[in-house]
């Protein structure tokens, strides 16, 4: 695991980021209305490196992110996350619930257990032949075709011009170059975790659950089906965004940041 810290005598804020790559955060790490926190947003293992011998589980992520919060000295940090960065960040809530100290989740990725569960057949109807035909193209080494085919069918056709308006030319080739991971270890690992309502009662933090307007509605189902199953969630819509919020909407997510946790 790489990560970057900005340093200071601010919150913390701990960053963890979606799949396919690891630049979703950069923008909002940049924003005025964050200037003043700690801002710690990490780069996952497989992601910008040698992929690793074994892929790792969604507990050896969350291992690693507690291992960097104890070394760098921070405990009860407001953990930001994306689509299946969100699945760390449960995770970390469960694991080790005294390095955090409220979440704010954005668009939790489409898994079924996340799902209500009507919802698990149609959603494996639209994702799936898109996510196989990825994963297909990841095994045979062509990064561009599954960056393309799998993002095209979350995001939308626009996210290469999306992605290169915000990180820039060498930030889109990066994404590019770094998907790999994704299809050979972060989908079998988000395919094996196990979460229900009984362990989701467990998490007592604060959690602020934010979907982008223009998401599907099976997204929209699966944020009042988790809010549901936490103790004390609430939900943010943002109007005109999707999948790509952290993108394209950075200041508007760095205002979510700052808001106060309100707890149940």
């Amino acid at each position: 695991m790489r990560y970057n810290d900005s340093g200071g005598d601010g919150r913390p804020l701990v960053m963890v980021h979606a799949g396919v790559f690891a630049d979703w955060f950069v923008p909002l790490e940049r924003e005025p209305a964050v200037a003043d926190l700690r801002r710690i947003r990490v780069t996952r293992t497989g992601y910008a490196d040698p992929a690793p011998a074994e892929p790792l589980s969604v507990a050896d992520h969350t291992a690693e992110c507690a291992d960097l919060l104890r070394r760098l000295g921070i405990g009860r940090a407001r953990v930001l996350a994306h689509s299946s960065g969100t699945v760390v960040a449960l995770q970390l809530a469960l694991d080790h619930p005294e390095l955090v100290g409220e979440l704010l989740l954005v668009e939790p990725p489409l898994i079924d257990p996340l799902l209500p569960p009507e919802d698990r057949a149609s959603v494996a109807a639209v994702i799936g032949p898109a996510l196989g035909a990825a994963m297909g193209a990841a095994a045979q080494g062509d990064l561009r075709t599954a960056f393309d085919t799998f993002l095209a069918a979350v995001c939308g056709p626009e996210h290469r011009t999306v992605i290169e308006s915000a990180l820039g030319r060498v930030g889109l080739e990066r994404a590019e170059r770094d998907c790999g991971y994704c299809f050979t270890g972060e989908v079998p690992a988000l395919a094996a975790w196990h979460f229900d309502e009984e362990l989701a009662r467990r998490i007592q933090q604060p959690v602020h659950l934010v979907a982008g307007g223009d998401s599907p509605p099976s997204t929209h189902r699966l944020v009042d089906n988790l809010a549901r199953m936490l103790p004390d969630a609430r939900t943010t819509v943002v109007p005109g965004h999707n999948h790509l919020l952290p993108l394209t909407a950075p200041a508007l997510l760095a205002d979510l940041v700052q808001i106060p946790a309100v707890t149940a």
